[in-house]
């Protein structure tokens, strides 16, 4: 004879109540998917407003922006901020408007500091993979970038850190993390399903089909991440990998691979990826007894 322990049955309830009062909190998949594209859309149309507008500020015409590799920072770095904005907005709005708390809805928990440096060690060492997916593409297909990796690169050696750094790190941290981990992928649930999603929106939202491959390691990582420990995590994660990119660029002994001509060393792959791997089994260890995403 079985006997049941009343007390399994009054936390199964329990936790059932809590995942219910969770789901409301969130936007449907549908509203998400609807937000995340509108979203986007009025990120282009802002990016591109911006532009218009620092041209007229700058004197800067069309053949300075073709041509010049110092120029084009006076109008790009405007867009890449009101880009940004748009999405940062977009994901506030979001739990403003369906009347739920911003906190549980965009998953903006606290972790243990070893998850957050975890899952910032694994974010920047994910580049050297990034790199070589993009080196490898241009390579097999020459004509499928539109040149955006190169261009950020100059741009980024040539105006200061303050001035880089909320427009390549800070923004683009908040902004995508907010939209893409804490509207999108929590909409859609635990499932792998769901980090699929997060990583895929997340790499075509960068539009340059090298640029897009580059980056879906990252966004697979930070969405799986996100599922495990929160949003909040992965904001941190991708500021400070966006933050090192920043440094190593303008570090002439650590500004090596695609869109620099100078190939990064092979070595550097295969050591990366043996501390993301110690990186996501770091993640692992401190999230299983309360995994923070649901």
């Amino acid at each position: 004879m079985t006997i049941h322990d009343p007390h399994d049955h009054s936390e199964a309830a329990l936790r059932a109540k809590l995942r219910e009062r969770l789901r409301a909190h969130r936007p449907t998949l549908a509203q998400a998917i609807m937000i995340v594209v509108v979203s986007f859309v009025v990120a282009q149309l802002a990016g591109k407003l911006a532009v218009d507008v620092a041209r007229a500020f700058t004197h800067v015409d069309a053949h300075a922006l073709a041509g010049s590799s110092v120029l084009p920072a006076r109008v790009i770095v405007p867009s890449m901020l009101a880009s940004e904005l748009v999405l940062l907005l977009a994901a506030f709005l979001t739990p403003l408007v369906l009347a739920v708390p911003v906190r549980q809805t965009l998953g903006l928990y606290a972790a243990r500091p070893r998850v957050f440096i975890a899952a910032a060690v694994g974010t920047v060492m994910l580049g050297p993979l990034g790199d070589f997916l993009m080196a490898s593409l241009s390579r097999f297909l020459p004509g499928l970038t539109l040149g955006v990796v190169p261009a950020l690169h100059e741009i980024a050696r040539s105006l200061p850190l303050w001035l880089l750094w909320p427009a390549f790190a800070l923004m683009p941290g908040a902004g995508e993390e907010l939209i893409f981990r804490g509207v999108l992928q929590r909409a859609a649930g635990r499932s792998a399903f769901a980090i699929w999603l997060s990583g895929c929106a997340f790499a075509a939202f960068h539009v340059d089909p090298v640029h897009v491959v580059g980056v879906l390691p990252l966004g697979l990582f930070l969405a799986w991440t996100a599922q495990r420990s929160g949003t909040l995590v992965t904001l941190v994660a991708h500021v400070v990998s966006n933050s090192v990119a920043l440094l190593a660029i303008q570090a002439d002994t650590l500004d090596v691979g695609y869109g620099t001509g100078r190939e990064m060393p092979w070595p550097w792959v295969v050591v990366s990826l043996g501390v993301v791997a110690f990186a996501a089994l770091v993640i692992v260890q401190a999230t299983a007894q309360e995994p923070r995403s649901e």
